[in-house]
């Protein structure tokens, strides 16, 4: 069993981004959690990833899902001694 298939849509804030990246083609784009929820039922996330294809034009290819961190990141500050 993976994380994909422990969390619910529901489970997530409505807020939330979400990347969609496609394996064919590498094509990401982002999609907010409550329009995921207008797809009409509570989805887990594997079964998010199954229903979605790639947006590109003429791909239409097989897209992964991955959830993205609101946390802020900085660059390495400290140095060796």
């Amino acid at each position: 069993m993976t994380w994909k298939q422990e969390i619910q849509l529901r489970d997530l804030a409505a807020d939330q981004s979400i990347e969609i990246a496609c394996r064919q083609c590498g094509h990401a784009y982002y999609r907010l959690v409550s329009d995921l929820l207008e797809l009409g039922k509570m989805f887990y996330l594997d079964e998010v990833e199954k229903r979605l294809a790639c947006k590109r034009r003429g791909c239409r290819g097989r897209v992964c899902v991955s959830l993205m961190d609101r946390a802020e990141t900085d660059g390495f500050v400290g140095g060796l001694p």
